[in-house]
């Protein structure tokens, strides 16, 4: 719920700029310049990878380069969902058709990721705010490891909790882009800051849990609504 709320009110904010009568936009002070900045951010799973996880922070770094107003960027970043919902699955035991869940369960999910991408501010302002839209590719890797779900397969009663799968690990490296759009404002002709939603497709998957009733993931997709500072020299 408190995810839904995140990305509401930032797509609120938007759609309630860009309805506002618009003023041309200004040129830009930082073009032709090299900027360094940081972004922090809300990570959230969509579709139904929703159902393995709530989302997780996230933080990176980039580099920047503007040119005729467009910004070239080079960004790395990192995201943990330090839990999942796995936790609370249950499975329906063939031996007596009663219902079971996993009280050591554990699970979570770490990305890193390299992306290009461009940065395009529209052509009119809202004050001192400037609507942009971005695009973008690169490479995630990403681990999903699951620790001690109860082995559903179990022939013998009275079902043992504790008779565990050993850890299952899912690890790749794949392609990904992504499409997006926010408000930035330039503080000075060094310094810009910037309110960001973007979506992103992974093109990677996650193996089915069929006993858990728990679908395939693929592709990947994700919600970021975050804020990023660069600092242009």
């Amino acid at each position: 719920m408190f995810r839904s709320k995140i990305v509401l009110l930032f797509t609120g904010i938007i759609v309630i700029g860009l309805l506002n009568l618009p003023v041309w936009g200004q040129q830009s002070s930082q073009i032709d310049k090299w900027g360094v900045g940081v972004f922090t951010g809300y990570n959230v799973p969509i579709f139904n990878f929703s159902d393995r996880f709530d989302g997780g922070p996230k933080f990176g770094l980039k580099l920047s380069f503007v040119k005729n107003n467009t910004s070239y960027e080079v960004a790395y970043f990192t995201c943990k969902y330090p839990s999942g919902k796995i936790e609370q699955a249950k499975f329906q035991w063939n031996y007596d058709g009663s219902y079971y869940s996993s009280p050591d369960a554990s699970s979570e999910m770490v990305f890193h990721g390299i992306t290009f991408g461009i940065e395009e501010p529209l052509m009119f302002s809202l004050g001192p705010l400037v609507p942009f839209w971005s695009i973008g590719a690169g490479f995630i890797y990403y681990k999903h490891e699951i620790k001690n779900m109860v082995f559903p397969g179990q022939s013998i009663p009275p079902m043992d909790l504790s008779f565990t799968y050993s850890p299952d690990v899912e690890e790749r490296t794949s392609f990904t882009i992504n499409l997006g759009g926010g408000l930035q404002y330039e503080v000075n002709s060094h310094i810009k800051l910037a309110l960001f939603l973007k979506y992103h497709i992974i093109f990677g998957y996650l193996r089915p849990m069929e006993a858990w009733s728990i679908e395939e993931v693929s592709p990947i997709q994700t919600l970021d609504v975050g804020f990023d500072l660069i600092y242009y020299f």
